[in-house]
């Protein structure tokens, strides 16, 4: 059986705070006097369910594009249910008990339960997720080298929410993750749907394909998972 684990681009769904969403313009329809449809669509990174490189906050860092194959197409999967309310981070002492796991896997499925805001309360979605703490994202990044990336149920790696303490910003987060402090480096995809995975799931391969537009730093993905 294969699953989506995307969120479907829609330009009623929240971003970043400030950020724009999806946009989507007719060109042309269908008529006696066209033969076709066509579409314009603006899709700015931070919308929607997308992956963060390193080039997102790290200067140096690799971009999407610039990633290997491997970082996008998974065999070894699990998943991780890590319970988190507003505004709280998954620290590293919430990943340490699952560090045999970790080393297994080369991509992980962080399931908070705050993906219910999403339609429940979109502002509060917006602007009061969870959080990837400094110290997990450098645990994750420094311990785990098989480890490509991991994927959340929330907003972003970062919160927004006024109430996180400045030393876990948005920037300090992303960058203890994404190869500020150590060079190595672990990708994020934020914004997943995870909410009708199993919890006992037997993950048989998982993918989140990126847009193979050059320049990008981070990029929309569509992530498909096959269950046994």
């Amino acid at each position: 059986m294969f699953m989506f684990l995307s969120h479907p681009l829609d330009p009623k769904d929240v971003a970043w705070p400030g950020e724009p969403v999806v946009k989507v313009t007719r060109c042309t329809d269908v008529t006696e006097d066209c033969p076709f449809s066509s579409f314009i669509s603006e899709i700015p990174n931070h919308c929607g369910t997308h992956m963060d490189a390193p080039r997102h906050f790290v200067k140096d860092g690799l971009s999407i594009n610039e990633l290997p194959i491997d970082y996008f197409c998974h065999k070894k999967v699990a998943l991780i249910e890590i319970p988190k309310g507003e505004a709280e981070g998954i620290t590293k002492e919430d990943l340490m008990p699952y560090a045999e796991i970790l080393s297994q896997v080369s991509f992980a499925f962080l399931r908070t339960g705050f993906e219910k805001y999403r339609t429940e309360n979109p502002a509060l979605y917006q602007n009061e997720g969870p959080y990837i703490a400094t110290s997990a994202g450098k645990y994750l990044s420094d311990n785990f080298p098989n480890l490509k990336g991991v994927g959340i149920d929330f907003l972003a790696l970062g919160s927004p929410s006024s109430r996180v303490p400045d030393s876990e910003n948005p920037k300090h987060c992303h960058q203890a993750i994404l190869g500020y402090h150590t060079g190595r480096f672990t990708t994020v995809i934020e914004d997943m749907h995870l909410a009708e995975l199993p919890r006992n799931a037997n993950i048989v391969q998982f993918f989140n394909a990126p847009l193979r537009i050059v320049g990008l730093d981070s990029s929309q993905v569509t992530c498909i998972v096959e269950l046994e």
